[in-house]
């Protein structure tokens, strides 16, 4: 008899204990999820990026992002070069520049422990070809020295005999170093030398872009579909939030004038919506107190969606 009660107790589990594995995890991500909103980038024009972060640490706002003011970051000056500051803002730096002759390339940025040492400059040569990263670059695999003395010569001048001096310095290096040959010098690239050369020698620029947190934006130059050079630039990026009714309201800009809204409801508010003049209200305030045009907010296309796991 208590094994027939057993056999039953069981039969009448197993349906239950299907049912709770199937729609069981559903049921829990109703009471963990949340509804949320977003739109896609707006560019609202050119903007002072840490003025409008300053402003935003005024409001009571939250701030945060990999670099959120000017100087956290490291990078080259642009310098006075107009097509820079139009296209990515006047907090933007040059990352990298890479000058290209065949399969060899000749490289400058800001060292690794460049902020430490005194904002020290990287000049690396490198050749496609070299097939054993374990192995010395070789001086036939160096561009001719009279390119090596024109590139260096245009982006560290007017020094006539700095060129010479550091390409002695880069052959010497390649004798101790694997993969690649690099040095290290206090001075600075002169970037609108080297953009206007660029610029001036290539056919029209285009942009690739990365893609993860150093996805920044780098422009190309080629010439008769040859790569002639490319810079790479560093954009900074931040998030503002604020809270209206347990939701969370963020701003996500970059100095380039791009801007991204979104707003993530409390958790448990899967299905739940917010009224359009309701949270358009919210960014309008977040926007003047950012220093935009109120107005600017009413230029986003939402999206909503009931969940932000499924």
């Amino acid at each position: 008899m208590k094994k027939q009660k057993a056999i039953l107790i069981l039969l009448l589990f197993l349906p239950l204990l299907f049912v709770l594995y199937l729609f069981g995890p559903f049921i829990l991500m109703s009471f963990i999820d949340s509804s949320w909103y977003y739109s896609e980038d707006v560019d609202i024009g050119s903007l002072d990026y840490s003025s409008v972060l300053t402003k935003a640490e005024n409001a009571g706002y939250e701030v945060e992002g990999s670099w959120p003011w000017p100087g956290n970051f490291s990078g080259f000056e642009p310098g006075d070069v107009s097509e820079v500051r139009e296209n990515f803002g006047s907090a933007a730096l040059v990352q990298n520049i890479r000058l290209n002759s065949e399969n060899s390339e000749l490289m400058v940025f800001v060292c690794e422990n460049g902020s430490e040492s005194g904002g020290q400059t990287c000049v690396a040569v490198s050749n496609l070809s070299h097939a054993d990263p374990e192995s010395p670059l070789q001086l036939s695999e160096f561009p001719e020295d009279s390119w090596m003395l024109e590139k260096l010569g245009l982006l560290f001048g007017p020094d006539e005999n700095a060129p010479e001096k550091y390409l002695a310095a880069l052959k010497k290096a390649a004798q101790n170093q694997t993969w690649d040959a690099e040095i290290q010098m206090n001075e600075s690239p002169n970037f609108p030398a080297v953009y206007a050369y660029l610029l001036e020698n290539s056919d029209e620029p285009s942009y690739e872009s990365g893609f993860g947190l150093n996805a920044y934006p780098t422009e190309v130059f080629l010439k008769d579909g040859k790569r002639l050079g490319s810079v790479k630039y560093s954009i900074p990026k931040a998030k503002v939030t604020t809270y209206d009714e347990g939701n969370r309201y963020i701003v996500e800009l970059d100095s380039s004038g791009k801007v991204k809204l979104e707003i993530v409801m409390p958790v448990g508010s899967s299905g739940e919506s917010i009224p359009e003049e309701e949270y358009r209200a919210v960014f309008r305030e977040m926007f003047e107190e950012l220093g935009f045009s109120p107005e600017a907010a009413d230029r986003f296309e939402f999206f909503h969606s009931s969940s932000r796991i499924w």
